[in-house]
């Protein structure tokens, strides 16, 4: 799909049962050290979402999608930036149930990776292009625009690219690398499946 197409490819989040335990399929490292990881949850501290899909965990998670996290949230719950950067993607002009294209918003940070917050809901994003935002800083609402499988949650990868994720020309230089988050429970294998994890 070429960038002038923006219908932008769902991304990889066919949903497994909400109830059911996915244990990772495949080697899922290198992380680095959780307690120091630039890194936080993308919701305000305070709040807590349960991770339906995590690193490897199968279904959407494998492949160029196999590290993320999946965070079931109702439509219009406020998403937060992970760590500091640059906006380089918002676009939000999805409706609600859509599966032909996903709302998202892209941050690049200063080490060149770039932090993917997708499904949000329409006019959802809460940033424009070339704004910086701080860890903690509003970017979005979610919501269950893409390849949720009718499960509204975000989305959220990391990739060692400028281009927007899953986009044809972003190649395979650009698939999700692996990261843990600092501000929650120990996680030096990052988050884990089917539980809850609190922003503190």
């Amino acid at each position: 799909m070429a960038l002038c197409a923006i219908l932008l490819l769902p991304t990889g989040c066919n949903k497994s049962s909400p109830t059911e335990v996915v244990q990772a399929t495949e080697d899922c490292g290198p992380f680095g050290p959780w307690d120091s990881s630039p890194y936080v949850l993308p919701y305000p501290v305070g709040t807590s979402y349960f991770v339906d899909q995590a690193n490897c965990s199968g279904f959407g998670h494998s492949g160029y999608w196999k590290h993320g996290y999946d965070f079931l949230m109702p439509i219009g719950t406020l998403v937060t930036a992970s760590r500091a950067g640059t906006v380089v993607h918002s676009v939000g002009r999805i409706v609600d149930g859509d599966r032909g294209g996903t709302n998202l918003v892209t941050i690049r940070h200063d080490d060149g990776t770039v932090m993917l917050y997708s499904h949000l809901t329409q006019n959802g994003n809460l940033v424009e292009v070339g704004q910086s935002v701080q860890a903690g800083d509003p970017v979005g609402r979610s919501g269950d625009t893409g390849n949720t499988g009718g499960v509204p949650h975000l989305h959220l990868s990391l990739h060692p690219c400028s281009n927007l994720p899953g986009l044809a020309g972003s190649g395979s230089a650009c698939d999700s690398i692996a990261f843990n988050l600092r501000n929650t429970d120990p996680n030096p294998q990052g988050l884990v499946a089917k539980r809850n994890y609190a922003a503190r």
